[in-house]
């Protein structure tokens, strides 16, 4: 099978760790068949050069008519279609891209060059794991490659995926009325874990011992999915959305892999967790302990991921049939409590948005469900294009 990696970024150069994972690949004898860089922004061309030595390399830049949307084309898809699955509207107007559209881009590529199974990364993750070792936290290479194939070998697996070692999205923190924040946020299950960072500072570590499980979560920076079952199980695409919980300026919301973990509940073939938890630098600066009250970098990511989560929860509520009105009212009765003692924490008067920035996700539901369907129905239409051409876009564009 032909094994293809994608790395989504804004600014492809040598600063990710994509090199790793393609020396770590040539060090336990897997072959790469492709790197496919889906980028919104810029490619150092040095750098490019550098990769197209090792490896074949297709940029998809976003919004690019030249690249994707012509090969799209090629395959007999409608440029109403195309449109829908490609065009991104925020790019221009605030310099973002939806997670959703990132990764559909990177799919739709892979299937058109030949590729069978697509492994992403994120630009923060290493073929590395962290351990505990005599009292200490070490780093340790792993076969990334073949720890994913161990399982997608098997006929009835379609997808491999795993949390990470390294500090939680959330950071270490303590303060009155932050269980009400997180029953706010729809993260109330990580609140005894945050409880509790005084023991472990937020770290996660790998255990040796292996214990692979059939899950529902996916894990976008460490994920394997064989290209075909997008034909034969219909899978459905990632998507994610955007918002302005401001009025004005919109961001991002998370949860990209959302519908594809949900999809995962009404198929036979199975989505295995390979309890292999790849290295996640998550604020940069490994192994220092994240510090979100001295650190305006890691207050920032904390801020967006507040309303990432917020803006994502209307639509995840939706496809789950739960009761809005209900949910809606309890997280808005407890964000007004936490989050005004967050603001005073922390000392950044942004966090007071986030009942403002919940409302707002609410009104903003129909949108989202509105544009998932057009989403859906135009991947279908291009899905079922591409199986009928074999996917096969290879001998053109080489």
């Amino acid at each position: 099978m032909k094994i293809s990696i994608a790395m989504i970024t804004k600014y492809f150069d040598n600063s990710s760790g994509l090199d790793k994972f393609l020396v770590n690949a040539e060090k336990f004898g897997h072959k790469i068949h492709s790197v496919i860089v889906v980028y919104s922004h810029k490619v150092d061309k040095t750098a490019l050069k550098y990769f197209e030595k090792k490896v074949k390399v297709h940029t998809v830049k976003i919004n690019d008519k030249a690249d994707l949307y012509k090969d799209l084309l090629y395959q007999g898809i409608s440029s109403k279609d195309i449109s829908r699955l490609l065009n991104v509207k925020t790019l221009s107007k605030d310099g973002i891209v939806p997670y959703g559209i990132n990764r559909n881009h990177a799919i739709l590529k892979a299937m058109i060059t030949g590729s069978d199974i697509l492994f992403f990364i994120d630009t923060d993750v290493y073929p590395y794991v962290l351990r505990k070792e005599n009292g200490k936290v070490v780093k340790k290479e792993i076969d990334f490659i073949g720890s994913h194939m161990k399982y997608m070998n098997d006929e009835d697996v379609i997808v491999t995926t795993s949390d990470y070692s390294g500090y939680y999205i959330i950071p270490p923190m303590k303060f009155e009325g932050m269980k009400e924040l997180f029953i706010g946020l729809q993260k109330e299950s990580a609140y005894e874990y945050i409880n509790e960072c005084n023991i472990h500072n937020c770290l996660n570590l790998d255990d040796e011992t292996k214990n692979p499980f059939i899950t529902h979560k996916i894990l976008g920076g460490n994920l394997a999915m064989k290209l075909d079952a997008f034909f034969y199980e219909k899978l459905p695409p990632f998507y994610s959305s955007y918002y302005a919980p401001d009025g004005k300026h919109n961001v991002l919301t998370r949860g990209e892999d959302t519908v594809l973990g949900l999809k995962s509940n009404e198929i036979k073939e199975k989505f295995i967790d390979i309890d292999v938890k790849i290295f996640h630098d998550t604020y940069n600066n490994y192994p220092t302990r994240p510090d979100i009250r001295g650190n305006k970098n890691i207050k920032d990511r904390f801020y967006y991921a507040c309303l990432g989560w917020i803006g994502r929860n209307p639509f995840l509520n939706w496809l789950m049939n739960e009761d809005l009105e209900n949910i809606k009212k309890i997280q808005l009765e407890n964000l007004k409590i936490g989050a005004p003692k967050l603001a005073r924490y922390l000392n950044d008067d942004r966090f007071l948005i986030l009942p403002e920035a919940l409302e707002i996700s609410y009104r903003e539901l129909p949108f989202m469900i509105k544009d998932y369907k057009r989403t859906i129905r135009s991947w279908d239409k291009a899905i079922s294009k591409i199986n009928k051409g074999d996917g096969m876009y290879e001998d053109i564009v080489n």
